[in-house]
């Protein structure tokens, strides 16, 4: 199962994920406005006229705060913007998280269109552990990396550098001849031409 975010939605990589023998959950947002537009006005949530074919519902509380997540599927692929582009579509989804933290709630939705079943428990759990994974890589990059402080906006320069990043990243972490932490891996790759080498000589 391949979870993309919505830079990702799009039909090439659709078709190539499925003649790959995989499936896909694929987030909607403004990049396909007509194909978010047409899940957005398909009536649907709790109270929507268009029934789901699954819901699922989880509750996280804990620490003075909670979290509910609502998933809710849907089998009615005809009502989509184009359908027929996107190869094998099964469902679309809608996940709600609404968090309450004190006295303060705030809800955020996000759409997916998918080549599972309408199983709303499946599609949440691949949702769910997409941004565990997301959340987790981007608490490293910041705190190994400062990459939240980095002020790079010139063309394609901040990209390129998320890649180069990421690469030293991976780097570290599949290097296993040194029982240290990322940080001091980086430093010692930074000072020792021979380790630097060692984690060079992964990717050859």
């Amino acid at each position: 199962m391949v979870t993309i975010d919505a830079m990702g939605t799009q039909t090439k990589i659709a078709r190539t994920i499925r003649e790959r023998g995989a499936h896909y959950v694929l987030c909607v947002k403004d990049n396909h406005p007509k194909l978010l537009d047409s899940i957005m006005f398909a009536g649907i949530g709790p109270n929507g006229p268009l029934t789901p074919s699954s819901t699922h519902e989880t509750k996280n509380p804990g620490h003075g705060r909670s979290e509910v997540r609502r998933c809710w599927a849907f089998d009615a692929t005809e009502r989509l913007y184009k359908a027929e582009d996107w190869q094998d579509i099964a469902s679309f989804a809608v996940v709600e998280r609404v968090r309450t933290v004190g006295n303060r709630t705030s809800t955020e939705r996000a759409y997916y269109i998918s080549s599972l079943p309408a199983d709303a428990e499946r599609i949440a759990r691949a949702v769910r552990s997409h941004w565990e994974v997301e959340n987790r890589l981007h608490w490293c990059l910041d705190v190994q990396f400062n990459e939240d402080q980095s002020r790079v906006r010139s063309g394609y320069a901040a990209n390129n550098l998320a890649i180069v990043r990421h690469i030293v990243m991976n780097l570290l972490r599949l290097n296993t001849t040194r029982k240290a932490s990322i940080k001091s891996k980086r430093m010692l790759a930074a000072t020792v031409d021979e380790f630097r080498a060692e984690l060079l000589g992964v990717m050859t």
